[in-house]
Parts: structure tokens; C-alpha cells; sequence
């Protein structure tokens, strides 16, 4: 099992790093990376523990404190970002990361000490954790990180057949991390290198899983996302109408699901679609997005149509037209010229025409 969480270190390591050299990145990839490089870091202390060096190497042990108090608050206000997309940091949720910033404050002071001082904590800490001060500060950020996952154990039981699939990897990634959170904390405490070793090798198999759970499912947490953010807006609605919300969903199933493709598309249809009356949906578009219902499906289509006339500067018109949801060429040629002053063909030739001019590089 040392091979494996040695390999685990690296494997944390590489895979933190995947996590900001995405691109559109956003606060949930800035977290995963913190919280895989925690994994990597807590990883490698299980390997120089049971190797018997740690205390050798105190600079190994940076950072280790710190992230155990940040990987329960860090993956909360991951779960706390894919509920509530749209909310900004609250300053409670700030707060929690508090005993991490303490942490780390504390691991630098340590660090700075002179090299024998700090051998010599680390040994008696390693020699006898029953009988250290500092263990019951080990022990807290344990029992810290449990209670995290244990909330987001409860709060991850999301009711859809859509995503059943994600739903019970997560959860099984939350039940397994509390599983080596409490073998991790035994190990250490009672001096037991198996426990320590099952503990470790966990936490690796739980990144290896979710490095799977990327390239099976490559919009895993979209999904997610997704799936969240409807249960959000149908539940909001027993409130009365959000009209936030209700622009998210209406945003989602234009620029997501593309359904102004749909030829037969109707107020009514759309309405249904959304939990609403087409009333209420007529009022939104008039009041929130100054237009109607008409006006909006079609600006989708016509910029969908650009796109296609760019893009595909063989395509046949008459397929475009279809393509993007219209039902006769006049229609989409009347609106075409209503929204950009120019018919598909001269939109098309003229983008062309530019194209020809521009000097080679």
C-alpha cells in the first residue's frame, strides 16, 4: 500500500494542477486545486510517517496542518458555489477558513525555528501522540473535517433519475473520505502504520476515481450543476416567482439545449417547460428583457444562423433556415434582414468579401 499512496502523492499533485490550466476558470477549479494539493501534501505525510523519516525532514511537514482544517471548508464551499451559482462569497463562509489561516500562520512561525527545535517536537509527537499537546490539535481538525463531510454527506442526496449516476459517486467520495479520515486519525494517534496505510490509500483511490469519473463523464460536475440548479428553480417557485431564477432556467434551455431549433415552439410549450404560466412568462420577457416572446426565440435563431452562414460557407441556405428553426425561407429571410439590415446571402458574401482581403500572413 506504500506504493500506491507514494504514487498517490504525485497522481494528487498533477491532477491539482489539471484543475488551473482549464480554461474559463472559475472559483470551484481554484478550490479543486487546493484541495488536491491538500490530498497531496496530507498523502505525503502518511509515507514519510511510515517511513520513519518525518522527523528528519520537518520542511515536509509544511503545510500539512493547514490543510487539514481547509479540505472540509473548501469542498463545503464547493458544494456551496454548485447550489448557489449565482450568490457571491458570504462573509460566514469566509469565516470557516479561519482555523486554516491560523494553521498556517502557526506552520510558518514552526518552520522558522531552528532545525534541532524542530526535530525534537516532531519526535516526541511521533514517539508519543497519547501524551502530546499538539495531538489534540490534530485531533480537532480531524473531528473538523468530519463534521464537514458528514454535512455534505446529508446535503448531496439529490432525487433525480438524470444524474443517479454522479449522484452516488459523490456520495460514495464523501462516505469513503470520512472512512479515512477516521483510519488516518487512529493511525496517528495509536501508532498503527496499517491504519495509516488504509487511510492514505483511500484518499488516493478516491482522486484516481474521480480522475475517472472526468474522462467517463467529461461534464460530470456540469451535470451536477445543472441538475442542482433546476431543483433550485422548481423549489423556488413554491416561494413565488424568481425572476433570477427564472432567467438562469430560460438562459439554460436557450443556450444549453438550443430548444429555439424547434419549429413548433410555443409560449405555451416554453412555459410548461419552466414550471410557469405563459403568462408569467409573457410578463417576465416584457418586463425583465424589454421584448416578447417572438422577438426572443428569433434573435436566437438569427445568431445561430450567422454563425452556420460563417462557419459553413457551403451550406445551403434553405438548411440553415430549417436547421435553426424556422419553417419557410421568407420568414427567416424577413427576420434575417430585420436583425443584421442584410439577406443570408449578401450577410454571407459580404463576410466572405472581407475574408479575400485580408492579407496573408
Amino acid at each position: 500500500m506504500l506504493e500506491i499512496i507514494t504514487f498517490g502523492v504525485g497522481f494528487s499533485l498533477v491532477f491539482a494542477i489539471a484543475q488551473i490550466c482549464r480554461k474559463d476558470l472559475d472559483q470551484s477549479n481554484y478550490l479543486n486545486f487546493l484541495v488536491f494539493l491538500g490530498n497531496s501534501i496530507i498523502q505525503l505525510f502518511v509515507v514519510l510517517k511510515v517511513k520513519n523519516v518525518i522527523q528528519e525532514y520537518p520542511l515536509a511537514t509544511f503545510l500539512s496542518l493547514s490543510a487539514i482544517f481547509f479540505i472540509g471548508p473548501a469542498n463545503y464551499l464547493y458544494h456551496h458555489i454548485l447550489l448557489n451559482p449565482a450568490k457571491s462569497v458570504s462573509v460566514k463562509l469566509k469565516i470557516q477558513f479561519v482555523p486554516a489561516a491560523a494553521a498556517l500562520v502557526c506552520e510558518i512561525i514552526f518552520q522558522l525555528l531552528p532545525l534541532d527545535l524542530k526535530r525534537q517536537f516532531l519526535t516526541g509527537l511521533i514517539n508519543s501522540p497519547l501524551h502530546h499537546w499538539f495531538t489534540l490539535v490534530l485531533a480537532s481538525g480531524a473531528v473538523f473535517n468530519f463534521v464537514y463531510f458528514l454535512i455534505m454527506f446529508r446535503l448531496s442526496v439529490l432525487k433525480s433519475e438524470n444524474i443517479r449516476t454522479q449522484v452516488l459517486m459523490i456520495l460514495a467520495a464523501f462516505f469513503s473520505t470520512l472512512v479515512s479520515i477516521v483510519l488516518l486519525s487512529l493511525g496517528f494517534l495509536f501508532g498503527s502504520d496499517p491504519a495509516l496505510l488504509m487511510g492514505g490509500t483511500i484518499i488516493t483511490l478516491i482522486n484516481i476515481s474521480m480522475f475517472l469519473s472526468n474522462m467517463r463523464y467529461p461534464n460530470f460536475y456540469r451535470l451536477i450543476e445543472n441538475e442542482i440548479k433546476k431543483n433550485r428553480y422548481e423549489r423556488s417557485l413554491l416561494k413565488g416567482l424568481d425572476t433570477e431564477v427564472v432567467f438562469e432556467r430560460l438562459t439554460y434551455l436557450m443556450g444549453v439545449e438550443s430548444i429555439y431549433k424547434d419549429f413548433d415552439l410555443s409560449l405555451e410549450g416554453l412555459a410548461q417547460m419552466m414550471s410557469i404560466t405563459p403568462h408569467q412568462l409573457s410578463q417576465f420577457m416584457n418586463e425583465r428583457l424589454n421584448t416578447n416572446f417572438r422577438n426572443y426565440i428569433n434573435s436566437y435563431r438569427i445568431e445561430e444562423a450567422k454563425k452556420i452562414l460563417i462557419s459553413e460557407s457551403d451550406k445551403n441556405i434553405l438548411t440553415i433556415c430549417y436547421d435553426v428553426g424556422f419553417n419557410s425561407k421568407s420568414t427567416f429571410n424577413h427576420c434575417f434582414k430585420k436583425y443584421t439590415d442584410k439577406t443570408p446571402s449578401e450577410f454571407r458574401q459580404e463576410y466572405q468579401s472581407k475574408d479575400e482581403d485580408r492579407p496573408d500572413l
